[in-house]
Order: structure tokens, then sequence, then C-alpha cells
């Protein structure tokens, strides 16, 4: 099944100093690395130079990423509003769990624990989250 994630992408031309903002699509069809940030970032620049390039100049090679977000799934398009706005468009977050030592990620959408992880990895555990699953 193709699941489409959007991502505010910051970027500029190659020898260019002027910072674009933008939103761009990636087609989890597109990717044989399910997961893999570098092909993800191949695919925006490809995008980005076929949108915003002048003829002769459309290589993703032309293109420099500064950051890449991911934008929740249910706000795919500028103005659309997220049903987790009033999370900081966030759906998974942490608690602190019942062990001593540990936090778990909690899950808004059903209201349910997805995991438990030592506090000192709950961070990194739960970006990968975020990146991994969005707002499916």
């Amino acid at each position: 099944m193709s699941v489409l994630t959007s991502y505010r992408v910051t970027w500029s031309q190659k020898g260019q100093d002027k910072a674009h903002t933008t939103t761009c699509i990636v087609d989890s069809d597109d990717m044989t690395r399910p997961g893999d940030s570098e092909q993800r970032d191949e695919l925006l620049r490809k995008t980005l130079a076929i949108r915003h390039l002048p003829t002769g100049q459309v290589v993703p090679d032309n293109i420099v990423l500064h950051d890449v977000v991911p934008v929740c799934n249910c706000e795919p398009y500028p103005g659309q509003d997220c049903a987790w706005a009033e999370h900081e468009g966030h759906r998974f977050h942490l608690e602190t769990a019942a062990r001593p030592g540990y936090e778990v990620i909690h899950d808004r959408h059903h209201d349910h624990v997805l995991g438990t992880v030592l506090s000192t990895l709950s961070v990194e555990f739960l970006t990968l989250v975020r990146e991994k699953y969005g707002h499916q």
C-alpha cells in the first residue's frame, strides 16, 4: 500500500545563498529502501530540481537541502489543519512510566502505549517513531 509523506523542506540552489522553504511529498512506492533518509533526500532533491530550476540545470545535485521536517499526514498541503494541532502537531509523545528509569511512547490516535523505553533512549526512540509513522 502506497503511503504519501509530506516534508517541509528548506533548500537552496548550489552556489547560491538564498534559501527557500516548500512542501514536498514522497511516495513510499518510489522508495526501494523504506526509512532510508539518503534515498528520501535524493527524491526530494529531484522533485525540487524539476519544480524550481531552469531548463539545463534540472539535476538533483544542484539542490542543497538545509532542513527536512516531516509534516503530519493529516496536513499534506499548506492551509489544512492538523488533527493534532493542539499538541504542536505531535501524534506520539512521551509519558512517565510506572517503572522507574523508563518512559512510554504514547499514541494519541489509538490512545495506547506504543512502547516502553529507557529514559536515556526515549527521545531518540520517539524521534524514530515520529519519522517512521508520522500521523498515519
